[in-house]
């Protein structure tokens, strides 16, 4: 199986473990709505977003729910005193934040502009 294929299968099996909506999806992996589609029609989808479609599968099927409506009410669930699951992921890796896979460091960071703590240089 290649892998464009095995991305859209990927995409079928977490909506139905999830019955998430398409819209969503497309929000929490950072893409169009229309590369959800194309995707699941069996087109190539950016690395980073298969990185995080499979981020966000190991955190639906975490869900101690049976069903693809509970582990759904489960996303939608306040986990922090203010932001359900599903906003929670849709915030991994975005500015400012340590990244799903790679050094764990910013490009600042990376470049010495800033110091391990955020911290200017200088």
């Amino acid at each position: 199986m290649n892998s464009t294929a095995a991305t859209a299968d990927r995409l079928e099996h977490l909506h139905a473990i999830s019955s998430l909506d398409w819209g969503l999806v497309a929000n929490m992996l950072h893409v169009s709505l229309n590369a959800i589609y194309f995707a699941r029609a069996g087109k190539r989808m950016h690395p980073r977003a298969v990185e995080r479609l499979e981020a966000l599968i190991t955190l639906v099927e975490s869900s101690p729910a049976a069903t693809p409506e509970g582990r759904n009410d489960w996303m939608f669930e306040v986990i922090d005193g203010w932001r359900n699951r599903i906003q929670w992921f849709a915030a991994l890796g975005r500015r400012g934040r340590v990244p799903l896979q790679g050094s764990g460091y910013t490009p600042a960071q990376l470049l010495g502009a800033v110091t391990e703590d955020g911290e200017p240089r200088g």
